[in-house]
């Protein structure tokens, strides 16, 4: 159900439904003090682990910023194949994020060829944005 004709599987018809997405709190706020961000981050892991329980994702894709890293976490440690796009400025160096995200991602891609010779897990697929 919900897939487009002639192909298999496919997201739910409702899935797109704004009601139907899930806010997961951000781990860290910008110009939030290193201080706070231990409290926030815990809290952002605990929402992301009882999301990724009780949805068991296949498939979770993620962008950017370090408040993605708890649901990529929660949901990798649940099975999920993970995908991390790394964000289109970073040109030469990846994100904190990127480095974090790295190692375990099933796939990581990037937006400048020069990335891959520096990191060659990383994938570059051409223009993506």
């Amino acid at each position: 159900p919900g897939a487009a004709p002639g192909r298999k599987g496919g997201a739910p018809p409702d899935a797109l439904r704004p009601d139907a997405w899930i806010r997961v709190p951000r781990a860290r706020e910008v110009g939030q003090s290193w201080a706070t961000t231990v409290v926030s981050t815990a809290r952002a892991t605990a929402a992301a682990f009882a999301v990724a329980l009780r949805h068991r994702p296949d498939l979770v894709i993620a962008n950017g910023p370090g408040t993605c890293l708890p649901v990529l976490a929660a949901s990798w440690l649940f099975g999920a194949r993970c995908i991390f796009v790394e964000s289109w400025c970073r040109v030469k160096e990846l994100s904190l994020t990127g480095r974090l995200v790295y190692p375990w991602a099933h796939r990581f891609v990037v937006h400048w060829p020069g990335l891959v010779e520096k990191y060659p897990r990383a994938e570059y697929l051409g223009r993506i944005c």
